[in-house]
């Protein structure tokens, strides 16, 4: 009797590892696959840290989207936002002259900007996120095809080239800024009390607000720290692309909440962690560099994106019913 009534409690702790740190193991089961077909691209420090340095600029979108989706919101904007922000900061170096510190500062307080502007629609005047942020992903990336002519800039000078392709002794700038800024989300979300309102915010909105809580404060203010991110993810694309490009960030947002949802955030909001959107970033970044080495045809890029976040949003769905969250 007593066996038979420990095995579904055992099943259940399995169960439980299995949700809570799978995706970690994922990405040591998909390195090591991946390594075992394409040595060469992967089994060595260089590639290793090239892998890295690629999963920065969908991991530091990755960052703010996850305090977004934390609070049981979306942003469909990221990509046009950050075409939007490297078209001005591009066109102020380029165009007008500018000191290439005054764009690189236009370009971190564009996508604050547009941040701010989802932030209020959605807080303020209580539009629907998907809505809202579908309508900026159409004018932003619009106006910035607008402003540059649909035509692609190039000769960024070093001061920002070097975001993207710059050293500190051995590491490369852009995974030291991956770190730094994780680091940061995870001091912002686990060590203060703005990161404890945006998880009962995400939990249970009208219980947060008869705690005390300024539901649409939070909600604001994640916007804005979301475009912060977005900006600095920017600055990298920025830099690699050597200027900017029509296609810029042209459905970045589905890597980017992919790799949140992967990494254990739930998109009902109130249940997540910023490391497992680490591992969720690292994950879409073995699998494009597969891909990419594979040389497979978009058509069948597509088709395997599409699955992977499907399989994401099948395992959120797994995690809120063993939760409880739905039945």
């Amino acid at each position: 009797m007593s066996n038979s009534l420990a095995l579904p409690e055992k099943r259940k702790r399995w169960t439980d590892v299995f949700v809570d740190y799978g995706i970690y193991t994922s990405v040591v089961i998909l390195f090591f696959a991946f390594g075992f077909f394409f040595p060469q691209a992967f089994f060595s420090v260089t590639n290793v840290r090239n892998i890295l340095a690629s999963a920065s600029v969908i991991g530091i979108m990755a960052i703010g989207m996850t305090f977004v989706i934390l609070t049981a919101n979306i942003d469909l904007s990221v990509g046009s936002a950050a075409y939007f922000a490297v078209a001005l900061g591009v066109l102020a170096v380029k165009r007008a002259g500018w000191h290439p510190f005054l764009g690189i500062l236009i370009i971190v307080a564009t996508a604050i900007g547009i941040g701010a502007l989802n932030g209020f629609q959605i807080s303020r005047l209580k539009m629907v996120p998907l809505i809202a942020t579908l309508a900026s992903l159409g004018i932003f990336r619009g106006l910035a095809l607008q402003f540059t002519d649909a035509a692609s800039i190039y000769g960024m000078p070093p001061l920002i080239s070097k975001i993207g392709i710059g050293y500190v002794g051995s590491a490369p700038i852009p995974i030291i800024m991956l770190f730094v800024l994780y680091v940061l989300a995870y001091y912002i979300l686990e060590k203060t009390r703005f990161g404890t309102y945006v998880y009962a915010v995400g939990g249970d909105r009208d219980a947060a607000f008869k705690a005390g809580i300024h539901v649409p404060n939070v909600m604001l203010s994640v916007y804005l720290l979301h475009g912060f991110f977005v900006g600095m993810a920017s600055l990298i694309l920025c830099a690699r692309m050597d200027g900017v490009v029509p296609a810029l960030g042209a459905g970045m947002e589905f890597d980017v909440i992919t790799a949140v949802i992967l990494g254990g955030t739930s998109f009902s909001g109130g249940v997540g962690n910023i490391w497992g959107t680490l591992a969720g970033a690292v994950i879409i970044t073995l699998i494009n560099t597969a891909l990419t080495i594979l040389n497979v045809s978009a058509f069948y890029y597509d088709i395997f994106k599409g699955s992977v976040i499907l399989l994401a949003v099948v395992l959120d769905t797994f995690r809120q019913r063993r939760m409880g969250i739905i039945t």
